[in-house]
């Protein structure tokens, strides 16, 4: 109890009171949308620290108890809602009777940034991110300099899916997942294709606005070899000369 106290009043006075409103404000309106979706509560710790700029928002689940860490100097409008979506689904997980450690790392944040992106517009993610394979990252997160376009792609694709299906759509595919144990067969089962067909229909989507550029490139290319062809086809190919050649270096290896 004195080291929760010890929490509470180093909280309150390391926060910045306007971020501190604002995000109590966005978790406690988060929390009450979740609490619909799930049909459930669920009871976790806010920490809220001012910090320097660089520190990372956390959501933690140790067996079962759930802290949240915000920090004011970096915060951004929905990076509550993000941290509050990662608890319920932990939560949702084990009452399904599955370890969190059994989803892959990319799908958890595909619930995350799928509840954010509810209240949030998906902004368009950079060229990268259309051939970024976040799948890849099952178990462990990218490297730091990979992260912002791994975060871009599962926000992108989960808005992708959001614009076709409901949230509770997302959270369904873990339903046929508890009985497969792959995630591919449960999108089957949900949205009627599969992980890898959504993924290259989201990447055709993200491409299209950037088509025009790549329809000019290719074009320029085609134009510039043409023209390099038909530039060498200019020169005729004297047979008389290649014979000269060819005797002048037989002669010079005997």
């Amino acid at each position: 109890m004195k080291s929760i106290l010890l929490i509470l009043v180093i909280t309150l006075a390391t926060v910045s009171g306007f971020g501190q409103l604002e995000i109590r404000e966005e978790i406690e309106e988060a929390n009450a949308e979740l609490s619909m979706i799930y049909s459930f509560s669920v009871k976790y710790s806010l920490t809220i620290l001012k910090g320097e700029g660089h520190e990372q928002p956390a959501a933690i689940d140790d067996n079962g108890i759930y802290q949240i860490f915000l920090y004011t100097s970096s915060y951004r409008s929905g990076v509550a809602r993000h941290e509050l979506a990662h608890v319920y689904f932990f939560e949702y997980l084990r009452s399904e009777g599955l370890n969190p450690d059994e989803i892959p790392l990319w799908y958890h944040e595909l619930i995350a940034e799928g509840f954010q992106n509810l209240h949030t517009r998906t902004r368009r993610p950079e060229l990268r991110a259309a051939f970024f394979d976040f799948t890849e990252f099952d178990r462990r997160y990218p490297q730091k300099t990979d992260q912002s376009v791994f975060y871009g792609a599962v926000s992108s694709f989960a808005g992708y899916i959001l614009e076709r299906f409901s949230y509770r759509d997302l959270i369904r595919v873990i339903d046929e997942f508890s009985d497969e144990r792959d995630i591919s067969p449960a999108f089957v089962k949900v949205f009627g294709s599969s992980l890898g067909s959504m993924i290259t229909s989201w990447r055709l989507i993200v491409l299209l606005p950037y088509s025009p550029f790549l329809i000019g490139v290719v074009l320029f290319l085609y134009l510039l070899i043409g023209r390099r062809e038909k530039y060498w086809r200019k020169f005729p190919l004297d047979l008389r000369s290649l014979e000269e050649d060819k005797e002048t270096k037989e002669k010079g290896i005997q």
